[in-house]
């Protein structure tokens, strides 16, 4: 067997599969069933700054004509009471039962409560925290320079008010994404997740109205963060996770070997159970007992940009050849 511990943002996992912040980390008894799986680390669902602001009150209530805004918040959260205490309480006993680190995770846009509740996670005994940098920004008079320095004005505050490790979630549709992550590995950040999903409405032509809608994520999926992760591997200081579409032991192994630290896993979870990620981690093991590698560490980053025979395989000169070579 190879060795695949692994270290993230400072901590020390036994294994580089992670279970991401879903609607099955939300339970204790799924986070143990993570852990004895081969999970290095378990990210808990996220709390809302919807649920900081209304402190008790239920999402569904918080977040009613959202659908437009904020589709996965709905979907990710049926109508239960939920709050920052019982957020703490989670942790609490996360930690109390878990051997393998607890990563609390914070979902919002702009600085406010974020930066007191933080460093009450903090005092819970969250291991390190991961701020989802979730907005739809749908307003024409707000430049990407505004929304990119209102995240990192959140982003600041709260790595400022904790001293365990933060890692920031983004999406991938940021005007200039190596910049902005560069931006966030100068404020101090420990890592950068890699992608969130913005989840679409639909509209329902029986209700006349937009719904939100809610779908597992594919491993086509998993090229989007493969080709970021391998663009940005020894480029900045902070450590990568890959997340979304990552199925299987190989499509870790890719991830991995573009330069990403760590995988965070949910949608296969979902479909399959949280068994999958024994699957995940051995799919790993495997790949690397078969190559004779001795260390998931060896892997990291061999076929990133930087370290690519082929570096316009990450960026528009493989586009090009591609489209022409095949006629497309």
């Amino acid at each position: 067997m190879a060795d695949l511990v692994t270290e993230y943002m400072g901590l020390a996992l036994p294994s580089p599969v992670v279970l991401a912040a879903s609607a099955l980390s939300n339970r204790l008894e799924n986070l143990q069933a993570a852990e004895a799986h081969g999970a290095g680390a378990v990210v808990l669902r996220s709390l809302f700054e919807e649920q900081l602001e209304g402190a008790g009150a239920t999402i569904a209530a918080a977040l009613d004509g959202a659908a437009w805004a904020s589709p996965d918040v709905r979907a990710h959260f049926p109508p239960q009471r939920v709050g920052p205490h019982e957020y703490l309480s989670l942790v609490e006993r996360a930690k109390r039962a878990l051997e393998i680190p607890v990563i609390a995770s914070l979902n919002g846009s702009a600085a406010g409560g974020w930066t007191e509740f933080a460093r009450d996670i903090e005092q819970a005994g969250a291991d390190a925290l991961e701020l989802n940098l979730y907005a739809v920004e749908a307003d024409p008079a707000v430049s990407a320079a505004e929304v990119e320095a209102r995240y990192l004005e959140a982003v600041s505050a709260v790595r400022d008010a904790v001293t365990i490790p933060v890692a920031v979630k983004l999406s991938p549709y940021f005007t200039a994404l190596a910049h902005f992550c560069a931006r966030l590995d100068a404020l101090g950040v420990n890592g950068i997740v890699l992608f969130n999903r913005f989840l679409q409405p639909d509209l329902s032509l029986e209700r006349m109205a937009a719904v939100p809608t809610m779908s597992l994520s594919t491993p086509a999926e998993a090229l989007v963060p493969l080709r970021w992760i391998g663009i940005l591997h020894g480029r900045v200081r902070a450590h990568l996770a890959a997340t979304t579409g990552v199925h299987d032991g190989l499509g870790a192994v890719k991830q991995l070997l573009a330069g990403a630290q760590v995988v965070q896993v949910a949608s296969a979870l979902v479909r399959h159970g949280i068994p999958q990620l024994g699957k995940i981690v051995a799919g790993v093991d495997d790949w690397l007992d078969r190559r004779g590698t001795g260390t998931v560490d060896e892997i990291r980053g061999l076929l990133s940009q930087r370290a690519a025979q082929d570096p316009g395989a990450y960026e528009r000169a493989q586009y090009v050849h591609l489209i022409l070579s095949q006629n497309i």
